[in-house]
């Protein structure tokens, strides 16, 4: 016996170790997914960076290929403005790349900015500063490569309680930038990613439609009309269901009526003992006759007010439930059944269908 308490317990450590490892194994790339945006320091203020002078860009080391498919091109960027990590935004042009990939921009191809990062790298702070602010001077750069369009980022983090995002639209061809969106977000990368989304549309003036004209467009659907034989169960079930409440109040009221002489039986019992007249074998047997009639009556109203609610109930399901085919609701569930019960506690009704 202790042999095989000992197993038992081996082998339910070493399930829960099992668990454990696993557990950790799913969670961790998600923490690693996550906290790339995560901007929480462990002082109680979030996104207090020390200096809000923009850090200086990574060599990121990637290749660029310049999209040959005859659309316009749209070349993404991320600046930084203050010390938010580099990776971070890797990680939004990245997203805000994959977003511009969407079917609203099918007309376009969005690839990230390398050759502007790369030059922007290799200017000072204060020169990469006014080049990102002058439209003119990304222009020029995006004209030499080719581009449509330039989409910059920001990222404002420095004294904030949650992230700022900003886009600006440069138009290579005039140089002008013809939009900005600015919107708060979370520190979390999905939820960027799902304000992000929405900013592009605003960001490339696109028309997601007004809801009115998709209702008013949205072909009226026929309500499905009632099969026979549904029609006919659910008004029968509604007599059934106003028959047994009607019944229900009947006994209800020979259970109150029994109730109230049994009340008078005793009443006439204690004014004969008070006057001194012990012979009350007659009034001890009518009070307990009304007092079994009283509760016998309010058993079955009970019963029956049951059973009548319930069938109420299907009744008003076969009347407004539709079915997609032209058959009866139920029939497919021929065992449906609704039935009173009776217990030695009282009463009540039993329902139910198989399938």
């Amino acid at each position: 016996m202790a042999s095989t308490l000992f197993k038992a317990g081996f082998f339910k450590r070493l399930l829960s170790l099992i668990v454990l490892v696993t557990f950790n194994l799913t969670l961790s790339p998600v923490a690693m997914a996550q906290g790339a945006f995560d901007f929480t320091d462990d002082s109680a203020d979030d996104f207090n960076f020390s200096d809000d002078t923009p850090q200086q860009p990574l060599n990121l080391g990637k290749t660029f290929e310049m999209p040959n498919n005859g659309k316009p091109v749209n070349l993404v960027i991320f600046t930084p403005v203050d010390d938010t990590p580099e990776t971070t935004l890797e990680q939004l042009t990245e997203s805000t790349v994959d977003q511009l990939k969407a079917e609203a921009y099918a007309q376009y191809d969005s690839v990230e900015g390398i050759p502007i990062t790369e030059k922007l790298n290799a200017m000072s702070a204060d020169e990469r500063m006014n080049c990102v602010e002058e439209p003119a001077c990304l222009a020029g750069m995006g004209r030499d490569i080719g581009a449509a369009n330039i989409v910059v980022g920001r990222i404002y983090t420095t004294g904030r309680d949650q992230p700022q995002i900003s886009f600006d639209l440069i138009e290579v061809s005039t140089a002008v930038n013809k939009n900005s969106i600015f919107f708060d977000t979370q520190s979390r990368r999905r939820k960027q990613e799902q304000d992000i989304g929405g900013a592009l549309l605003r960001l490339f003036n696109i028309d997601t439609g007004n809801i009115s004209d998709i209702l008013v467009a949205k072909p009226a659907e026929e309500s499905a009309s009632i099969p026979t034989a549904q029609l006919v169960s659910g008004i029968v079930v509604a007599v059934v269901a106003a028959g047994a409440i009607g019944a229900g109040i009947y006994f209800g009221l020979e259970a109150k009526d029994n109730d109230d002489k049994l009340k008078k039986v005793i009443d006439a019992n204690r004014s004969a003992v008070g006057q001194g007249n012990f012979d009350t074998l007659k009034h001890q047997n009518d009070a307990k006759d009304y007092k079994d009639k009283a509760e016998q009556n309010a058993m079955i109203a009970n019963i029956l007010y049951a059973t009548g609610a319930v069938a109420a109930v299907v009744s008003v399901i076969l009347f407004l439930v539709r079915s997609d085919k032209d058959e009866d609701l139920f029939a497919t569930h021929e065992d449906l059944y609704v039935s009173p019960a009776v217990t030695n506690d009282g009463g009540g009704v039993v329902a139910g269908f198989s399938f």
